[in-house]
């Protein structure tokens, strides 16, 4: 795999992970990850996807090493994903958003619908999260901490084991309690299919059959909404770019591959069936 760079962009404030692609003409793919980690969580599957990609992974404010805010929502981390765009020069890209940066991704690709060849969303927080289940974790993070009560959820996640817990308890974003209680409080009100009926691209629903907090009927109503595909990754959770990151790059590879301009897209609902990848 190609190097992977860390970059800067917006005098600064903004912070990504770049990865240059091979031969002019090959796709961009900008990675979004999930409320209160950061854009290395998605390595595995940068690692997996084809070299020849140009990658792109944001950290959003609020998250890894770019800039903290008062207050956090999804217009302005969108905002923060075009610039990035434009620092980089990308005229178009294909998006990939996992949790909250599905929503991203989708408001995205709604508001700019010329600089976005597909959507991929993995786990994607389609709709609102209940009031009572956001109510308990910050409950959670007020009492115990951000890290304790992050782990906590990871205990019960599904494909995870120890070394993937660890890992992804390295990635978790170091914020004060406060602050990462703002990042979820602005995650949790993210419903990317508002924005949905207005995506005019290919799009891909990637979710595990165990994902309880963003689980498999909202990413299938996604993919009906505008008419993509739906894979479902059988015995894992919610975070399957750490427990199956070859399969979520192969899905992606699909899409992607399938978008360039000597190939048909192909679109369709289709069920994955999962492993330890």
């Amino acid at each position: 795999m190609s190097s992977v760079d860390r970059i800067f962009f917006g005098a600064g404030s903004g912070s990504a992970l770049s990865r240059r692609g091979g031969a002019a003409g090959s796709p961009t793919v900008l990675f979004v990850h999930p409320a209160n980690l950061q854009a290395r969580c998605w390595q595995a599957v940068l690692a997996a996807v084809p070299a020849e990609w140009t990658c792109l992974a944001i950290d959003l404010s609020g998250h890894g090493s770019s800039v903290r805010h008062d207050t956090y929502g999804v217009d302005r981390w969108l905002r923060e994903c075009v610039e990035l765009l434009d620092a980089a020069e990308v005229a178009d890209v294909h998006l990939v958003g996992a949790s909250v940066g599905a929503a991203v991704a989708v408001e995205l690709a709604a508001a700019h619908p010329d600089r976005v060849r597909s959507v991929t969303t993995v786990g994607g927080a389609f709709r609102a999260a209940d009031p009572a289940d956001s109510h308990a974790f910050l409950a959670a993070v007020a009492a115990k901490g951000t890290r304790a009560a992050v782990l906590d959820i990871l205990a019960s996640e599904a494909g995870m084991d120890a070394a993937l817990v660890a890992a992804v308890a390295a990635d978790i974003s170091v914020n004060s309690d406060e602050e990462a209680a703002r990042v979820w409080t602005a995650a949790a009100v993210a419903a990317g299919l508002r924005a949905a009926p207005r995506l005019r691209c290919p799009t891909l629903a990637i979710v595990g059959d165990r994902d309880v907090g963003c689980p498999v009927r909202d990413s299938r109503a996604f993919a009906e909404l505008t008419g993509g595909r739906l894979a479902v990754i059988v015995g894992h959770g919610h975070l399957p770019m750490y427990t199956a990151p070859a399969r979520v790059a192969a899905y992606l590879g699909s899409l992607v591959e399938g978008t360039r301009p000597d190939r048909t897209p192909h679109r369709r609902s289709t069920t994955g069936t999962g492993s330890r990848s």
